[in-house]
């Protein structure tokens, strides 16, 4: 079997949940010239699906596939994706920028989600500074509003909603953005409020008014973190 055979086989084991097997396909295929790259990427993916969870083995062959001679946009934009789910946004933004227009509308999502990780909000905002619509997967622009405004930064996550919007993609809810942006100053003030209560009203009903806004600052937190 070559090694074109070789992804494809891979692919489909994985659409059918056949993990074990899908990786043991990419790895035959890893060392064809024209091939590999795809089916390093492809492996360095697949050690983040369930059941093979290994970040670790999914960034290693994510440097694999990087480096590969084949290697073009497509698969660095999925490297880049895997780097970034595995807990490397320097290694991510690296690879979403190699990756270039090439890569698609997912890898300018990857790059700014890892330079948003990092705290260049400054990079972040020239990123997203043109006109242009979101494009490619949504779930990567959605996961870059939920950061954005999971970190107080409400203007990235509006920006970003309004590119999704005219890219035809479905953005998250406007009161799900503003939620997830109060959820973090709500939980101190809330937190804060129940200590004042705790201290000055006496007894019992200071006790159920501190629990109240105990209660409302750790729904807002959980909100704040639902995907």
């Amino acid at each position: 079997m070559g090694a074109h055979e070789l992804v494809e086989a891979g692919r489909q084991h994985v659409a059918t949940g056949r993990i074990r097997e899908a990786m043991a396909c990419f790895k035959r295929a890893a060392d064809d010239p024209e091939r590999g790259a795809e089916a390093l990427s492809l492996l360095a993916a697949a050690y983040l699906l369930p059941g093979s969870l290994a970040p670790e083995l999914a960034l290693a062959h994510a440097h694999r596939a990087a480096s590969h001679p084949a290697a073009g946009g497509e698969h660095l934009a999925r490297c880049a994706a895997v780097a970034l789910t595995a807990g490397d946004p320097t290694l991510a933004e690296e690879l979403a920028g190699r990756a270039g227009r090439a890569g698609g509308g997912e890898a300018l999502a990857i790059r700014a989600t890892a330079l948003l990780r990092l705290g260049d909000l400054a990079g972040v905002r020239a990123l997203l500074a043109g006109p242009e619509p979101a494009s490619g997967p949504a779930v990567f622009w959605r996961r870059l509003v939920v950061e954005a405004a999971a970190a107080g930064r409400l203007g990235i996550a509006l920006a970003v909603r309004r590119a999704m919007r005219r890219g035809g993609l479905r953005a998250p809810a406007l009161p799900d953005v503003l939620v997830r942006t109060a959820a973090g100053p709500l939980f101190f003030v809330c937190l804060a409020a129940a200590i004042l209560l705790a201290a000055a009203v006496p007894e019992r009903l200071g006790a159920i008014a501190a629990l109240g806004f105990l209660a409302l600052g750790f729904a807002m937190a959980v909100l704040a973190r639902r995907g």
